[in-house]
Parts: structure tokens; sequence; C-alpha cells
């Protein structure tokens, strides 16, 4: 396995404010250094550093807080510059959120989908998104053991949506990037493509 830093001094004081059952401020792209921070390559990090057990309950009181709950949230999105996402796996039964750190999607079907998208960074904005149906994906878990699956439907969705946030990007570029593009049918009501 790969050597990574841990956990900064200055991450884990904004992860210690509070207690972990709290949710933290999600940065918006309303808010121009939000928008720059929200815009950053995010760095790996140690998958066995303890103090990410602080940055799950962070990230999962911040994605589960009733004022807007989200299916997905990554690190960058409450100040942390780390290659980690926490997403709700709709596929698995009683749909747990799992951990993801250090991710890679390492496959993208040709076939695509058609699907709204919403943020949490980015208030009162959902539009229509192409994203893969189904990816390959690898990953570590807290004890640095490393993972490979394939995912499929709109959980596939919430990961290439969580993994562009670690990249810096947002779902409004990836719309752009699409406008650019030419999709033709996969299916008679038209919400799966491919490209050509």
């Amino acid at each position: 396995m790969d050597s990574y830093n841990i956990l900064t001094e200055k991450e884990l004081a904004l992860l210690s404010e509070g207690t972990s059952q709290l949710p933290l401020r999600v940065l918006q792209t309303t808010d121009e250094i939000d928008n720059q921070i929200l815009h950053q390559v995010c760095t790996p990090v140690e998958p066995r550093d303890p103090n990410l057990k602080l940055l799950i309950s962070r990230l999962y009181a911040t994605v589960r807080d009733e004022e807007k709950p989200g299916v997905g949230i990554a690190a960058p999105q409450i100040g942390v510059n780390r290659r980690v996402f926490l997403a709700q796996r709709l596929d698995k039964k009683d749909q747990p959120f799992e951990f993801f750190i250090n991710p890679e999607i390492v496959w993208y079907s040709k076939v695509k989908r058609i699907g709204e998208e919403g943020c949490l960074s980015i208030p009162e904005r959902y539009e229509e998104v192409v994203r893969s149906l189904a990816i390959q994906i690898t990953y570590y878990d807290l004890e640095g053991q490393h993972f490979q699956e394939i995912v499929e439907g709109y959980t596939a969705v919430i990961l290439q949506h969580e993994y562009d946030h670690l990249n810096g990007v947002l779902f409004p570029e990836r719309i752009d990037e699409q406008m650019q593009q030419e999709f033709f049918d996969a299916s008679p009501n038209g919400e799966l493509v491919y490209k050509k």
C-alpha cells in the first residue's frame, strides 16, 4: 500500500469543533472562498489514521442533518481537502452509508443514464446530468484493506458525483462538458444513452 499523510492539526481542529454528533457547515459555491476550496483537487490520506473515525462522524452528522439531508458528502464539502467521501448504498440491504478512502473509479460503462442531481454545496439547483450506469471503483477501509467492486444504477451515480468532488469538479461543470458531446438513445424512454 502507498504511504499517505495523516490528517493535519488544522483539519483536526476543524473536525473537533463542537461534538462529533453535530453537523459542520457545508461549503457553498455562492461564497467565493468556499468555491475556490471546492474546486481544488484533494490529497490522499492514510487509511489507518485513527482520526478518520472523527471525520466519518462529522461527515455522517452533516449529510444526515434534518435541515438539508443528502445521499452523499465528500470531505472537501466540509473544508477537509482529502480524498474521502461518505455515500449511501441504495443498492444494499438497509441502505447504509459507507466510507470510501482514496477511491479511484477505474472503469466507466459506455451506457449512461440521465438523471436529476443536486448538491449540498450548490443551493437550490437541480439539473439533469449524464453519468455512467455502472462503474468499477477501488478504495480503502479504516483497516487499510483495499477493495474493488462494480456498482450500478443510482448508487453508481452517487459515487461518481462524490468522486468528482475529490477532483474539484462540480455537477454544473459536467453539464457544460456534456453540452459539447453527442449522445444516442440506448432505451425506449430515453433515460439511457451512449456517447457517439
